[in-house]
């Protein structure tokens, strides 16, 4: 156990989070480290969030950062992407990603302003943070022709507890903690504070061999996920029929399979360059992990619905029209949604929120790809969690999940809907699910810190996140559901899209 020694500091100095190209020597020269610190006992309350950045080599003791709902706008301005640059916290942008490979179709964008890269599955523009329809220089784009997506270079983490040396922000002294350590490299040493080393890249890692998992030969330099819920193209389509694509103005495709999903992210023309082949997929269990810490990290909270808003939970006739979204920045709460079926919405619940993606909760349940839970009782439930480039198919033959990774025991009363109480500290499975309220007071209430869980009771379910139009406060990032047979397919289940990307595509 390592004794944790924070830097106080007066004044908090708002970092430039920059590129990073992560090494295995220690602090590259630009990069930052987030400590999350949550209570020791069940991994459920953030109690507070630290930083260290780096500037020109040096690192930056541990400072406290603030939450977004410190500032009266939502966001605290120390959380905003800068408008110059695009960047923002994790070294994140938004990107608008080539559909195709060079051809005719992309003749008016180049009118403008030139494609950073005109292969398909690379990056052509860097976007607007604030407006994504534009470019960072101010460009309409056709984007019909593109995928845009949140793209994150790599991203390191390590869990450990700890116990506070001092009493500093919301930390006591001499209180054990769960704390988090993520980072934009495998070691980082901030000033005053021990190294922390082995820091691993689940969501930047993919495994070539089936059923297997490797967090080590196969480490991508960025992430892209879609911004969006997932559309299928049809015929008519400037990209063709049949593909998965995150683009604004579409209704969201819903009613189909997990595998019937990954075979349109599978339709995706792949980018191959510097040695490595990026791949398309439904996103998967460690890249939804990595979404939820990087929403933890700037709430100060695993509650999405009180910190952010309600999202697209209730009453709505369909899930919503995606775009709604594309002026409010990284994060924020529509002004009006449109529906699949047409009606306009506003109010409580009833519109399209934004963490870094839209409707992170709300308007569909979305499936996490190479991922399922098995087992009929609370004592032989298992999660298997892969990460194969491309994404694994589920319906068939599939691999046994690890025996020491339980999915949340919820049958003790019989009740299939309970609110999280308890949530994994464990790296590679952080925050996954294991301990569950029946209370039902506890899951009618959105100030319950804890998101609704359930799971199956009848072989090999499929995994969902986020929750949907019209169940109330069954939603959030933390929202898991596991409650149906793996092949199930219906108007309430859709995807988002993922991209591991070798460095040429970006």
């Amino acid at each position: 156990m390592r004794i944790l020694l924070l830097a106080i500091i007066a004044v908090l100095a708002a970092a430039a989070v920059l590129f990073v190209f992560p090494n295995d020597g220690g602090n590259p020269e630009e990069g930052y480290l987030y400590a999350i610190y949550t209570d020791s006992e069940t991994n459920l309350n953030v109690v507070d969030v630290y930083e260290s950045s780096i500037e020109k080599g040096e690192a930056s003791a541990l400072s406290r950062r603030y939450r977004v709902s410190d500032s009266a706008g939502g966001a605290n301005p120390l959380w905003a992407f800068d408008e110059k640059t695009g960047k923002g916290p994790f070294g994140s942008f938004y990107a608008a990603v080539n559909l195709l490979d060079d051809c005719s179709a992309y003749g008016p964008d180049d009118a403008s302003e030139k494609r950073r890269n005109s292969s398909a599955g690379a990056v052509a523009y860097i976007l607007n943070p604030s407006d994504l329809s534009r470019t960072l220089a101010g460009h309409a784009f056709a984007r019909d022709l593109y995928n845009v997506m949140l793209v994150i270079p790599t991203v390191y983490w390590l869990s450990e507890k700890i116990v506070a040396e001092r009493s500093t922000g919301n930390l006591v002294r001499g209180t054990e903690y769960n704390v988090l350590y993520v980072s934009s490299s495998p070691s980082y040493t901030p000033s005053g504070h021990d190294r922390i080393s082995g820091m691993v890249p689940y969501a930047h890692s993919a495994s070539t061999d089936p059923g297997k998992t490797d967090f080590s030969t196969n480490v991508y330099p960025y992430l892209g996920i879609g911004v969006y819920e997932s559309y299928a193209t049809v015929r008519n389509d400037a990209a063709g029929p049949g593909k998965l694509v995150s683009q604004s103005g579409k209704v969201p495709a819903s009613g189909l399979n997990v595998d019937e999903f990954k075979e349109l992210a599978d339709a995706l023309a792949p980018f191959s360059g510097g040695g490595m082949k990026s791949g398309y997929q439904q996103w998967n269990f460690y890249q939804w992990t990595l979404y939820k810490i990087m929403c933890y990290t700037v709430m100060g909270s695993k509650n999405s619905q009180v910190m952010v808003g309600a999202g697209y939970t209730e009453g709505n006739t369909s899930c919503a029209v995606t775009g709604s979204t594309d002026d409010l920045g990284f994060i924020g709460i529509a002004g009006s949604s449109r529906s699949a079926s047409g009606e306009i919405t506003s109010g409580e619940g009833r519109t399209s929120s934004k963490l870094f993606i839209e409707n992170g909760w709300g308007s569909l349940n979305l499936f996490i790809g190479d991922a399922f839970v098995t087992g009929d009782s609370p004592s032989s439930q298992r999660l298997h969690a892969g990460n194969l480039l491309g994404g694994e198919k589920l319906l068939g033959p599939r691999p046994q999940p690890p025996a020491a990774r339980l999915w949340a025991n919820i049958f003790a009363s019989g009740e299939a809907h309970r609110v999280i109480s308890g949530a994994s500290a464990e790296s590679a499975v952080w925050d996954m699910p294991v301990s569950a309220n029946a209370d039902k007071n506890a899951y009618s209430d959105p100030g319950y810190p804890g998101d609704i869980v359930n799971a199956s009771e009848n072989g090999v379910s499929s995994i969902t996140a986020g929750g949907r139009w019209n169940n109330t406060h069954y939603a959030g990032v933390s929202f898991a559901c596991a409650g149906y047979d793996i092949a199930l397919a219906n108007e309430y289940r859709g995807a988002r899209l993922a991209c591991l990307m070798s460095e040429d595509a970006v």
